[in-house]
């Protein structure tokens, strides 16, 4: 297991361990904080599913997240606390999402891999009216911001930080909330 930006685990891991080994690391790793490395390993060790799932790569960092890709391909990304802004629902432009769940202060979501060949400007653009005929507003997501977006193995094209897609306001959230609560 060398340490780099990208790091292969062969044969692949639990993610407990790699979390573990990269706890060890974090030093070599720009941009990790000990404390919330340690709140990964902490909660994740709670759930014996999560736990024990096998990790193939680890791939990066955001702000509050940590990324793997698992041994079928998928993208299992961790995070402190919801990645979906105020609890939103998971959206059409959204990445799709197979499973998700929490431990203790960490959720988790276990994605459809996206691939970043072949963008260009157009595409930020055609992200950015998705979000916006949706009804958020788009945040963080800037001209050639190629990183939060990517296609699927079919070739659709969608958001991959649920965190650049926001309600316009607080109204707009809980507005969104009751409407789901009278259509049931």
């Amino acid at each position: 297991m060398e340490i780099q930006n990208k790091i292969e685990y062969t044969p692949a891991v639990t993610l407990d361990k790699a979390l573990k080994h990269l706890q060890k690391q974090d030093s070599k790793l720009s941009g990790f904080n000990k404390d919330e490395l340690d709140t990964f390993v902490r909660n994740v060790a709670k759930n014996e599913e999560l736990s024990s799932m096998k990790v193939a790569k680890y791939f990066a960092r955001g702000a509050l997240a940590i990324v793997f890709e698992t041994p079928e391909g998928e993208v299992l990304k961790l995070t402190q606390g919801n990645h979906f802004p105020m609890n939103r629902p998971i959206e059409s432009f959204d990445v799709p999402v197979f499973k998700k769940g929490r431990a203790g202060d960490v959720y988790y979501y276990l994605e459809e891999k996206l691939f970043q060949n072949g963008l260009s400007q157009p595409f930020v653009e055609m992200i950015k009216d998705k979000i916006k005929e949706r009804g958020y507003r788009t945040f963080d997501l800037y001209d050639f911001d190629f990183h939060q977006i990517g296609f699927s193995k079919e070739g659709r094209l969608y958001l991959l930080d649920p965190e650049c897609a926001k309600y316009k306001t607080i109204f707009h959230a809980a507005f969104d909330k009751l409407k789901k609560l009278f259509k049931k």
